[in-house]
């Protein structure tokens, strides 16, 4: 009689045996899943990091361009009348700006490409317009810190744009910018286009 116990016992212990398995490759199976989905939410995520950090970049450059007036570059020849100098990765005006929290002033604003750093960074670089002879202490504020694609096109007549402007006493009218970085195997792209002035 104890010969058949031991035999059903045995046999019993192989089934649970095999249930806690298929039990463990169910749950498994669930988990994977679960892990899949947590991927994608991570990616999103940084996605939308990435998207929210760009396109407040491009609201400070849409503010100081906002604020771009006719005004004679410092470094225009005598004969030339330049108020606005654009490329593709550098822009060149003169604009009020906040100084402080209540009072304005009219101040020459570089915003250009820096590439001195690990990664390419926007800056703004921003000094008081002083009398002939006097040396204005320049600001500097990143902008960006990390971007891996920059755009900026400039439109005269508010229709076509192209890549330079550099016209003689006027400013643009519009600017396009387009800023582009890569974040987990995908290319997240912001883009605006200022009314200047």
């Amino acid at each position: 009689m104890s010969a058949r116990r031991s035999i059903a016992t045995e046999g019993f212990v192989l089934v649970e045996l095999l249930v806690a398995l298929s039990v463990v490759a169910v749950m498994a199976g669930m988990m994977a899943g679960v892990f899949g989905q947590l991927q994608s939410v991570a990616r999103l995520r940084e996605q939308l990091l990435v998207r929210a950090e760009l396109e407040g970049a491009l609201s400070h450059l849409e503010r100081s361009l906002a604020g771009v007036r006719p005004a004679r570059l410092p470094d225009s020849r005598d004969e030339e009348n330049r108020y606005f100098d654009g490329r593709p990765t550098q822009m060149r005006f003169a604009a009020v700006t906040r100084q402080g929290f209540y009072s304005m002033a009219l101040r020459d604003v570089d915003i250009h490409v820096d590439l001195q750093g690990e990664a390419p960074r926007i800056v703004q670089t921003t000094s008081l317009r002083r009398q002939p002879g006097s040396v204005p202490e320049p600001t500097t504020v990143i902008i960006l810190d990390r971007f891996d694609a920059l755009g900026i096109s400039y439109s005269k007549d508010g229709t076509s744009f192209a890549p330079v402007f550099s016209g003689d006493g006027s400013v643009p009218k519009l600017v396009r910018i387009t800023l582009a970085r890569a974040v987990m195997g995908k290319t997240v792209t912001a883009s605006t286009v200022a009314r200047v002035y």
